[in-house]
């Protein structure tokens, strides 16, 4: 194990050929502009780069999250493609930076021949607006109820709406583990202070399951978050690969 970081098996297995991969990333990088002008305002159009996790935004057309060439992937492609990117996602409901509406597809373009996922194409759509027109057009066809109904009618529709998909766009690596390390470490129930070697042992398991530990530097930010050095970390992932290949839960 190296300090680029812990990488599962299924992941080491074939490296796409880089030829073909910068050939890919060219061509959607050309046609993103175009398209997020074809899309209209409040879309964007991101170009991913999935043999380089750290800095996967490859092109990017579009504000619509505020990224830049060189942010990291979203907490949710991460995952994707930690689990082997079989499919593509389309049309999913997320929340887009300042709490706005959004509606995301990710597209996976997989290296001919070997089928392996290279890159990714990425839509995201602003439809804060449309959601809003959707909601006052719906009150003026229901019928009169009292204004108690109407609002836990709408807390509940929020409620579910918000629940679906929590995709976070973040703008830097450190962003990105930040997130999702303090999600798993905030869902131990347990203080950092207060854990003892399980309770450690249990967070580093599920940020590997979350491919944290596949973004450079991610172990330093784990080890400071759980106040161990990276030697510790270390330690603990190869405790759990041999417990893994013991057959042990």
């Amino acid at each position: 194990m190296t300090e680029a970081g812990h990488v599962p098996d299924h992941a080491a297995d074939h490296a796409p050929d880089p030829e073909k991969v910068r050939g890919a990333l060219d061509l959607l990088a050309g046609i993103s502009q175009p398209l997020a002008l074809a899309l209209g305002e409040g879309c964007e159009v991101v170009v991913h780069d999935l043999t380089n996790l750290d800095n996967s935004v490859y092109a990017i057309a579009g504000g619509v999250t505020g990224r830049t060439v060189g942010a990291p992937p979203t907490n949710l492609l991460l995952q994707h493609v930690l689990d082997g990117a079989e499919d593509d996602i389309i049309g999913y409901p997320t929340v887009l930076p300042g709490d706005r509406t959004g509606r995301s597809s990710t597209i996976i373009v997989r290296e001919p021949g070997t089928g392996v996922p290279m890159a990714a194409l990425c839509l995201n759509i602003d439809v804060t607006n449309v959601r809003i027109a959707h909601e006052l057009l719906g009150s003026l066809l229901e019928p009169t109820t009292s204004a108690t109904e109407q609002n836990a009618a709408t807390e509940g529709s929020e409620g579910s709406e918000g629940s679906d998909t929590h995709e976070v766009f973040p703008r830097t690596v450190g962003d990105l583990t930040d997130q999702i390390v303090a999600e798993v470490i905030q869902g131990a129930g347990v203080p950092v202070g207060l854990m003892k070697k399980s309770h450690k042992l249990e967070v580093v398991a599920e940020l590997d399951r979350r491919g944290v530990f596949q973004v450079r530097e991610a172990v330093a930010e784990v080890a400071s978050a759980l106040d161990v050095t990276r030697f510790t970390i270390y330690n603990y992932l190869n405790e759990l690969q041999a417990r893994a290949s013991e057959g042990q839960s």
